[in-house]
């Protein structure tokens, strides 16, 4: 009974001993630890590999994207298959084909998709005949060009006889075909290159009292057909046939207009050889003819 005790208690600590040792040789030779650390390196090793051919396949196409569009671009831009060789213009009444080519320049031969559409029809819309433009391509080597032009409304002497549109642009000298417009005179404008505005208040005023009298029956036969500004406060009118004036004063055109057509009645049938009349008063309208001079009190 002793001994059986006493072996238990020596073989117990001679286990305790060799139990770390087990585990020491055990942690010293331990393979299985290494043969993971081998593993996890070669997983990294294939992952950044694949990684590697993945960007480069990326790059490649992208190149090869970036190639075929450039290749495209010099095709379709250098081809004679998309060279203008037609132009098709509408609007143009005053405007010549001619003269409208050469203020925007050569187009035949340019390449279609080389033509700054924005550029061009700004440059077009330039010319002071022209109020509005605008240009599109018709695949594969047409041009259409829509022209919006200036509408001439009178004629008016500066330096010579220029024709103006209805805002007052000088559109360029008289020309044969617009000699019948109303002409205007008196003006002092120093700046008389086409596409400038020359026309003030005045201008505007006369114009459209103008207009209004050529409406009344009396001068439907003898229409006024000049204005001549002699100052800020006298516009004088003269007829066709250059027998009847008309005086008014700026200020005071609807007034005058109101006043003459309340007694225009009267002087059309009282007065055969009219010489003037004179609206510049108010309330009164002054009327000569070749003997006598009246004064009809408006009523």
């Amino acid at each position: 009974m002793n001994l059986t005790l006493l072996q238990e208690k020596k073989l117990a600590p001679i286990w305790e001993k060799k139990e770390p040792i087990t585990k020491q040789s055990l942690k010293l030779n331990g393979k299985p630890g290494g043969k993971r650390k081998r593993e996890t390196t070669n997983f990294n090793l294939a992952f950044l590999f694949t990684n590697i051919i993945g960007a480069l396949a990326k790059a490649i196409l992208i190149v090869a994207f970036f190639y075929a569009v450039f290749s495209g671009y010099r095709f379709i831009t250098h081809t004679p298959y998309f060279d203008i060789n037609k132009i098709n213009t509408t609007g143009i009444k005053y405007l010549s084909n001619e003269k409208l080519n050469t203020w925007a320049g050569p187009l035949i031969g340019k390449n279609i998709f080389q033509l700054d559409l924005g550029k061009f029809s700004k440059k077009l819309a330039t010319h002071p005949w022209i109020h509005t433009a605008s240009v599109r391509r018709v695949f594969p080597q047409g041009i259409n060009i829509k022209i919006k032009e200036r509408i001439p409304f009178a004629r008016i002497k500066l330096d010579k006889i220029h024709i103006m549109d209805n805002y007052g642009i000088l559109l360029g000298p008289e020309t044969s075909n617009l000699t019948k417009l109303p002409l205007i005179t008196g003006i002092k404008a120093k700046n008389s290159i086409p596409g400038n505005n020359v026309a003030d208040e005045e201008i505007i005023r006369g114009l459209k009292a103008m207009h209004n009298l050529n409406l009344l029956h009396m001068f439907k036969k003898n229409p006024i057909e000049s204005m001549h500004i002699k100052s800020k406060s006298r516009i004088i009118f003269l007829t066709k046939n250059k027998n009847i004036r008309v005086y008014m004063r700026p200020g005071m055109i609807q007034e005058s207009l109101k006043n003459l057509i309340l007694v225009i009645d009267t002087i059309e049938k009282n007065e055969p050889n009219l010489k003037y009349i004179d609206l510049s008063f108010k309330n009164k309208v002054v009327i000569s003819n070749q003997k006598k001079l009246k004064k009809i009190n408006k009523t």
